[in-house]
């Protein structure tokens, strides 16, 4: 079956929604909810390295699906050296944890 011109544009616009689609719904990626001591949530999605809230305190709670890796970082860079925790799943601390950035995946 030829593919006509005129319905390039709405095929590729299809399959490039179904792909995105799917990426989100990778396993390990989020959404993570990050609650502060303060009471703030806030929520975090996608695989990439992202600032948190200023001013609210130390985190308390990571409120995730079990599968969903997490990194908190004390700067608010995703470097490296930075790290001050990584794990998987939801999480609770005793002593709130002073990170400046979150990364997801």
């Amino acid at each position: 079956m030829p593919i006509r011109p005129q319905n390039l544009a709405t095929m590729s616009a299809t399959i490039a929604g179904a792909a995105s689609s799917a990426a989100n719904r990778r396993p390990g990626a989020g959404p993570v909810t990050v609650v502060f001591e303060t009471g703030y949530r806030q929520v975090v999605e996608g695989p990439t390295g992202r600032p948190l809230a200023h001013g609210q305190g130390g985190i308390v709670a990571l409120e995730t699906g079990e599968d969903t890796r997490h990194t908190l970082f004390a700067g608010a860079t995703c470097h490296p050296t930075l790290l001050l925790r990584s794990g998987r799943g939801p999480a609770a601390f005793e002593v709130p944890v002073r990170a400046g950035s979150i990364k997801i995946g």
